[in-house]
């Protein structure tokens, strides 16, 4: 049984080999080795693990440390920042100042530490976790700048607060004319500062419209939103700001003493550039203050001149209104620009024919306004009471209306006399407006900014370089200097009373793109919503269609004599017609026309829809549909809709300006 070796004794080495084998085919024991062996290799994983778990706590404790700390930076920062905000609410500059500048320092620290933290080797592994702390980045650097924001413009309100006296409210009727003096003088010169301010603002806005909100940040969502949405109309009002700081001290006689002609537009009796020109007025202002605003009935120029004056008129003024030419209807133009200068030539031709005419030898400009922004100063002044009379903001344009046109005569005044009411408006209105506290003063600015966008305020400057600002910012009511397709349509009321007041219009265009070129088809629709009184009646309008230059006419439907005028001003084709709507009764009509080749190229088309100044046009539709897949649009908004990959429909109003950017 046994192998012998030679030394005669028993080989247990080579004995143990087979034995073992044969043992560890045993089941049990086989069983209870491969266990111990599981068990072994559990103990040294558990050892390793809890080595590595050491290491890993040890790494992570820093990182945690380092996140709080980015934290209770941000959070020291959006602290001081909601208390900047808050003491600029109540004219706390200077407070307002510290605290915004501390929320600097507290998000620029915040970015800093969160800067270190991105450079850990482990995060910049891990996708996910990068991309939240990116987003936490644009968070911050939005924030920071914000409060640089804040800081600027709690800076310009603590050097404003410092040119008055003690214990002086800031407004403009309880300052000396030095105190005036200096605030103007500050507004003149802060375009930089509030250049700063804008940028800074600028700057937040593209780092926070750069978070997606879809990790740890979903929770703000809305709130991310609507801070976007605070920003984006700071932004805007800022925009008007700057170009407004420049021109209002020219407007209020600063450096100089300053004159403007003052054109009131009445819209309810619609004209080119605005309305009727019923009522003038002469403005001088002198260091903030207004040292004499005469107004006056525009017949009061016309009237004594009609015998000594033969000036040809316009066309269809003379076809259809007038054979001669005055003061009243010399907005012809719906280029403000252009219609300011030949105002400004019949005011000063008519005064130096009638002695008792004002004389001014030079205008610094010609403003024009429309009944809108009274009513909108009214909002923010509360009602005047004018020969116990109550005009508010509901009432004002149709009061004022009845009383210069049929209420005088209860009142006793004679008809030369009737317009004077208007000066006592005006007088009492800039009373409320200069007493005004520092806190209304933004609303008052917001009411200008937006008759500025709506046309309800238009400047002109004779000086060049103020004109450029008013153009450049889009003031000046000059029809637009565009390189694409362009559409203006421009009712002119010749005859018509007031009827323009009860008139409802909607405008649909639409462009095709055709083997040969590009087609327009626009069509515009008229309600008359009157009836016969001393007020309304049958409308009566001369309508022109501005288009690009070069335009060619197809045709026209829907107008009975079926004959259209064309012709060119301000660089630009226009197609013209006298249309006539009765009371209770709605005249739709159609015009075709091929665009010029040079407003197309294959990379693009653009559109500008411009408004006439004192029109509504409340339904307004544009088709565009091209033989192009389009790649991007502007607006990328609700109101635009993809019809098919080469086709565009957007639906709104002309309250403003519209513009449109296409890329195929």
């Amino acid at each position: 049984m046994f192998h012998l070796s030679r030394s005669k004794h028993i080989n247990f080495s080579k004995l143990y080999r087979p034995a073992d084998s044969l043992i560890g085919r045993i089941p049990l024991i086989k069983r209870r080795r491969r266990i111990r062996r599981v068990f072994k290799i559990l103990k040294s994983g558990a050892l390793a693990g809890g080595i590595l778990l050491a290491l890993l706590l040890a790494l992570l404790s820093a990182q945690i440390f380092a996140l709080k700390k980015i934290y209770d930076q941000a959070a020291a920062g959006k602290d001081n920042l909601e208390q900047a905000v808050n003491l600029s609410k109540k004219n706390d500059f200077a407070a307002a100042a510290i605290a915004s500048r501390a929320a600097a320092d507290d998000f620029s620290s915040s970015l800093a530490e969160l800067n270190r933290f991105k450079k850990n080797y482990l995060i910049n592994n891990f996708p996910w976790a990068l991309s939240q702390l990116n987003e936490a980045e644009s968070l911050l650097a939005g924030a920071r700048f914000l409060s640089g924001a804040v800081s600027g413009s709690a800076a310009f309100g603590q050097n404003l607060q410092a040119l008055r006296s003690a214990g002086k409210k800031l407004n403009f009727s309880n300052l000396s004319p030095e105190e005036k003096r200096k605030i103007l003088s500050k507004i003149f010169q802060s375009a930089p500062e509030l250049n700063g301010v804008k940028a800074n603002l600028d700057l937040a806005w593209m780092n926070l419209s750069q978070i997606k909100a879809r990790g740890w940040l979903a929770p703000f969502r809305s709130r991310l939103k609507q801070v976007d949405q605070q920003i984006s109309q700071a932004r805007s009002i800022l925009a008007q700001a700057v170009p407004l700081a420049q021109l209002i001290p020219a407007l209020a006689g600063y450096p100089d003493q300053a004159a403007f002609l003052v054109m009131l537009e009445n819209n309810d009796e619609l004209r080119p550039s605005g309305g009727f020109l019923g009522t003038y007025g002469i403005l001088q202002t002198k260091d903030g203050d207004i040292t004499d605003f005469y107004t006056d009935d525009i017949y009061h120029l016309d009237m004594p001149a009609q015998s000594r004056m033969n000036i040809e008129p316009p066309p269809p003024i003379k076809k259809y209104l007038n054979s001669k030419w005055y003061l009243r209807d010399a907005n012809w133009s719906p280029d403000w620009p252009a219609s300011a200068r030949r105002i400004e030539w019949f005011y000063q031709t008519e005064s130096g024919l009638n002695p008792q005419a004002r004389k001014i030898s030079g205008f610094n400009g010609v403003v024009a306004l429309t009944p809108k922004l009274i009513t909108d100063f009214l909002a923010v002044t509360g009602p005047l009471v004018i020969e116990g009379q109550t005009y508010d903001k509901f009432n004002f344009q149709d009061l004022l209306q009845y009383r210069v046109e049929k209420g005088y005569q209860r009142l006793g005044v004679s008809s030369w006399q009737r317009k004077q009411v208007i000066g006592e408006i005006a007088k009492e209105l800039k009373k409320k407006i200069f007493a005004l506290s520092a806190g209304q003063l933004p609303l008052i600015m917001e009411a200008l900014s937006a008759s500025l966008l709506s046309k309800d305020l238009q400047l002109y400057f004779t000086d060049p370089q103020l004109e450029k600002i008013a153009v450049d910012s889009g003031w000046a009511g000059e029809i637009k200097n565009y390189s694409g397709d362009y559409l203006m349509a421009v009712d002119a009321n010749l005859g018509a009373l007031k009827t323009d007041a009860v008139m409802s219009r909607g405008l649909e265009y639409e462009v095709v793109q055709g083997s040969n070129g590009l087609f327009s088809r626009l069509a515009l629709s008229y309600a008359n919503n009157g009836r016969e009184d001393w007020k309304t009646t049958a409308y009566k309008s001369y309508t022109r269609i501005f288009v690009p230059l070069g335009s060619e006419l197809i045709g026209i439907s829907g107008y009975a004599p079926g004959q259209i005028d064309s012709g060119r001003e301000a660089g630009k084709t226009w197609f013209g017609f006298y249309l006539t709507v009765a009371p209770g009764k709605i005249n739709r009509l159609t015009v075709k026309y091929k665009l010029p080749v040079s407003i197309f190229s294959a990379g693009g088309y653009s559109l500008y829809l411009q408004k006439q100044a004192g029109k509504e046009i409340g339904q307004v539709k544009v088709d565009l549909n091209f033989a192009h897949d389009i790649k991007s649009y502007s607006p990328n908004s609700l109101s635009m809709q993809k019809i098919s990959p080469d086709r565009l429909r957007w639906e709104g109003d002309l309250g403003i300006d519209r513009s449109f950017e296409i890329k195929f």
